[in-house]
């Protein structure tokens, strides 16, 4: 297979951790979350493709150039769940449009090989093989890709397992569109979406929101051990998840960070949506340079 991006290092937690259990991810997942992860992914997906389209290709904005593509990359994609429902929301959303809407251009990449030959087989299986491609890739070194030529990226319950988080925020924001028109206005403006688990506090979440970090807590890793055959790996989700800054401090992480040459570049975060009784945070951000 020709990759385009080198292949990371196998440390625990990235892609040597899951390729162990990619053929049977899916279904773990779906098990453990009493399938209510595609509807925090699809939280995701809508703001995503709504907002980018509304930035970027609206007819009273001066960027609404439909040749250019609409380009998004979705990191730690796994076996392409959130790349296949962003293909069928842009499927969707573009459906009425009279003219023809901007081509989609969807790049997943992940350390894991089994998963990215999972999700390959699941492109291929709902014909969204023009609109998603699927790479071996690390988050923290997206040389392949060039400055500013994303309009979208998205990261879904990914980060957590990457020590060098700001490393990844870098990257993410300096692939993002950050441009400014020829009349000093606003141009094209990149989002970033990023999807995590976190223990939600009785503050955050009430009863159900204790019961859910309870849940993560002790039922998660067993339960994924039963199924998976794999313990070391669901207690790693576990612990994570428990490693893993609150909200609050994750805002400030992504607000903080200096990236640039000249250490100006940073995330504005938008908005942030608890979702689940607060076990699932979704981060909105704008790159801007400070």
């Amino acid at each position: 297979m020709n990759l385009v991006f080198p292949k990371p290092p196998t440390d625990f937690g990235t892609g040597s951790m899951f390729d162990q259990i990619a053929t049977r991810y899916d279904f773990i997942n779906r098990a453990l979350a009493l399938n209510l992860d595609t509807g925090w992914r699809k939280v995701m997906v809508k703001d995503v493709i709504r907002s980018g389209l509304e930035h970027n290709f609206l007819p009273s904005n001066n960027n609404g150039d439909k040749k250019i593509p609409f380009r998004v990359l979705d990191l730690a994609t796994g076996t392409a769940d959130v790349s296949i429902l962003l293909a069928k929301e842009y499927r969707a959303v573009t459906a009425d449009d009279n003219e023809q809407p901007p081509q989609l251009e969807i790049l997943g990449i992940d350390p894991s090989e089994n998963m990215i030959q999972v999700g390959r087989k699941k492109v291929e299986n709902q014909g969204l093989e023009d609109e998603i491609m699927l790479e071996i890739g690390d988050a923290r070194d997206l040389k392949g890709l060039k400055d500013s030529s994303f309009n979208a990226v998205t990261m879904s319950f990914g980060i957590r397992n990457v020590p060098e988080k700001k490393k990844v925020l870098c990257e993410m924001h300096r692939v993002l569109k950050m441009e400014v028109s020829a009349d000093g206005g606003e141009g094209d403006v990149g989002k970033l979406a990023i999807l995590e688990f976190t223990e939600p506090t009785y503050s955050e979440g009430g009863v159900m929101g204790l019961a859910a970090r309870i849940f993560i807590r002790f039922v998660v890793p067993v339960i994924g051990a039963v199924l998976s055959g794999a313990p070391r790996e669901y207690m790693h989700l576990q612990n994570s998840i428990k490693e893993f800054p609150p909200p609050k401090e994750f805002v400030a992480l992504m607000e903080g960070v200096k990236c640039g040459d000249k250490g100006r570049g940073t995330f504005q975060v938008d908005e942030v949506k608890y979702l689940n009784f607060g076990s699932v945070v979704l981060y909105l951000a704008s790159p801007i340079i400070s």
